[in-house]
C-alpha cells in the first residue's frame, strides 16, 4: 500500500507565503504615523495622499510617483525607472514607475515626490 502525505497548506493562510506578503509594507510603515501623509489602502486606488490628492500610487507591484519631468528623465535614463503610459499611448512626463528591483529606493522616491508635490 502506498502512503500519500499531503503537504499543501491553507491557501488563505499567508503567514509563510512570500507571494502574499504586502509589497508596499515598508512604505506604509514609514508613513503610518504621519500627520501629513494619508496611506490609502482601501478600495480603489491605493497609495499615498496629501489631503485628497494622491502623489504616489501602488501600481501592479510597482511604485508610481509624481516627480519633476527632469527627475523622471534622470531615473529612466539611469535604468532605475520606467516611463508611465496610462494606456492612452502618450507617456506622462511627470510620472515614473519604479519596479520592485529598486525597492530600496521607494521610500526616498516617496519623500522626493511628497516634497515635489508640496513645492509651489
Amino acid at each position: 500500500m502506498v502512503s500519500i502525505k499531503w503537504t499543501s497548506t491553507n491557501p488563505f493562510d499567508n503567514s509563510g507565503c512570500s507571494l502574499m506578503k504586502d509589497t508596499y509594507s515598508d512604505v506604509k510603515s514609514f508613513y503610518e504615523n504621519s500627520d501629513e501623509v494619508i496611506v490609502n489602502s482601501g478600495k480603489g486606488a491605493q497609495g499615498l495622499k496629501l489631503g485628497k490628492k494622491m502623489f504616489v500610487m501602488f501600481y501592479k507591484g510597482n511604485l508610481l510617483a509624481i516627480l519633476s519631468p527632469e527627475r523622471v528623465i534622470d531615473l529612466v535614463d539611469s535604468g532605475r525607472g520606467l516611463s508611465h503610459d496610462p494606456g492612452t499611448g502618450t507617456v506622462m512626463k511627470d510620472r515614473v514607475v519604479i519596479p520592485p528591483e529598486f525597492k530600496d529606493l521607494w521610500i526616498d522616491i516617496c519623500e522626493e515626490s511628497r516634497k515635489y508635490y508640496l513645492s509651489p
